[in-house]
């Protein structure tokens, strides 16, 4: 995904990282780790299926309501589940898609998370390259 956009905005919403971005915001290393630090020695029971924890996480993505989205790293890294973690950890949603699949079905209503906004997705979704980039 970030091969064909680069790292950058979704409608306005949906915060996309790439790895070595020019803007640390953006940077899926650097937020990978504070990802981590937030994280550290907090259960999540909805990696308990993957056998998975919190500093296995990798970042990919965040919301203007700081919803992180990380894969979960099982499998071929082309199809890792993404973990959708709600702001202050009040819920989280797995999805199976590969995470260029799960922005699609984002964008284009076919998946509804719980704690996005209704708001979101426009009805003319958009994408803003980083600015920095």
């Amino acid at each position: 995904m970030t091969s064909t956009y680069g790292a950058g905005c979704f409608d306005e919403f949906l915060w996309i990282f790439a790895q070595s971005a020019s803007n640390g915001y953006l940077d899926i290393a650097e937020q990978t780790g504070r990802m981590r630090a937030l994280l550290q020695d907090r259960p999540l029971p909805v990696l308990d299926a993957y056998r998975a924890e919190p500093g296995d996480l990798v970042q990919w993505g965040v919301t203007d309501n700081a919803d992180l989205l990380a894969w979960i790293p099982e499998g071929d890294p082309e199809h890792w589940p993404t973990v959708i973690i709600q702001a202050g950890r009040l819920g989280a949603v797995v999805s199976a898609r590969s995470s260029a699949d799960l922005v699609l079905a984002l964008l284009s209503g076919a998946l509804r998370v719980p704690f996005f906004p209704d708001d979101f997705p426009s009805e003319r979704p958009s994408f803003s390259p980083d600015p920095y980039h």
